[in-house]
């Protein structure tokens, strides 16, 4: 039975007006002693990026940032931070020390997209967290599939209530906050979120959330049939450079093996079959290897009798082509037609020559 793990959603305290000059935070806080070292450093890669000594409980941050990020406010002499999504503009920040949480933030139109972003989701948290409590508790099924019911439905009124957020406020920088935080709870993964996406404008195309999801898109498409194959060069049996290019205007089975992988020496006839048949039209194989020693490479070539083209740079899992193309197994291929589009993937046995077939009409 799969543990369901508690769903804590984690958000920042606020966004800020614009300022093209940079960023200024001026804070006036009750009870902050004199002389209180005050630090603002980058949540994401923990940077400092400012500090001031506060006076009379005032102090003043300045700076200037590349993008928006959360970053953590911190007091010298406290555990207690707060944190705050900040971009190059003015925020003031008013409360006691004794209460971090219950600080006050004015001025931007970003901040009271937060706050009703915020003030949309927190009822959600306690009941979901409890029900993961109870959930994990549970060991009684016809107790337990109820409970993990409840737990569904309330997930889908999250999802829906962030969806319309980002549908209302599709160029807010807070959109692509609230995607990133809500993704886990989507099940239909990086095409899901990519739905939400592709309506973001302006701000919301900007700063780490928004790329890391676009990174994630990005990285999803790589490879994929309709796509076009990335280009690379790597050196063939006899030390000399072959790009992908110089292929183009032939339909090329980009075929990833390795010499000590079974799967892949036990597919070597089908594609040996699939080269002999089809190599006189416009078809060839582009053999990657994973391999680490070249003699048992060259070996390999030889006894299975791959008389096509063959690269490898000898460096195992890290060879620079497997890393580009995100291959994480093998046997692995892909089929790229004269233009350089993947039309086919991982065609393998039966699958292969039918692939073929069709394209030759034989």
């Amino acid at each position: 039975m799969q543990k369901l793990l508690l769903l804590v959603l984690l958000f920042p305290v606020v966004l800020f007006a614009q300022n093209s000059k940079g960023f200024e935070i001026k804070a006036n806080i009750v009870g902050l002693k004199d002389g209180t070292q005050v630090t603002l450093k980058s949540g994401s890669v923990g940077k400092q990026v400012a500090t001031a000594s506060s006076i009379n409980g005032k102090f003043i941050l300045k700076g200037k940032l590349e993008t928006a990020d959360i970053f953590q406010l911190s007091f010298s002499g406290s555990t207690d931070m707060a944190d705050i999504f900040i971009d190059n503009e003015t925020l003031t920040i008013s409360g006691d020390i004794s209460n971090v949480k219950g600080f006050q933030y004015t001025g931007s139109e970003t901040e009271a997209d937060y706050l009703e972003f915020k003030s949309l989701l927190d009822p959600y948290k306690e009941k979901l967290n409890n029900l993961a409590a109870q959930i994990n508790q549970e060991k009684d099924p016809t107790k337990r599939n109820p409970l993990m019911k409840d737990f569904n439905d309330l997930k889908q009124q999250v999802l829906s209530v962030g969806a319309d957020f980002m549908k209302r406020k599709p160029s807010s920088a807070v959109s692509p906050f609230v995607l990133y935080a809500l993704n886990p709870l989507m099940e239909g993964g990086v095409p899901q979120m990519e739905s939400y996406f592709v309506n973001f404008t302006g701000n919301a195309r900007k700063g780490p959330y928004a790329s890391v999801i676009d990174n994630a898109i990005n990285e999803s498409k790589l490879g994929a049939v309709g796509t076009m194959a990335l280009d690379f060069t790597q050196k063939d049996t006899n030390g000399k450079p072959v790009s992908l290019t110089s292929f183009r205007g032939k339909y090329v089975l980009l075929d990833f093996w390795a010499s000590w992988c079974g799967p892949c020496r036990q597919e070597n006839p089908n594609v040996v079959r699939a080269y002999n048949k089809y190599k006189t039209k416009n078809f060839t194989v582009l053999g990657i290897s994973l391999d680490q020693e070249r003699s048992r490479w060259l070996d390999a070539i030889k006894a299975d009798g791959l008389t096509w083209t063959h690269l490898s740079d000898l460096q195992y899992w890290n060879n620079a082509v497997a890393l580009m193309y995100k291959i994480h197994s093998i046997p692995a291929n892909m089929l790229i037609d004269p233009t350089g589009k993947i039309v086919g993937k991982n065609l393998r046995g039966p699958e292969l020559n039918e692939m073929l077939k069709s394209i030759f009409k034989d």
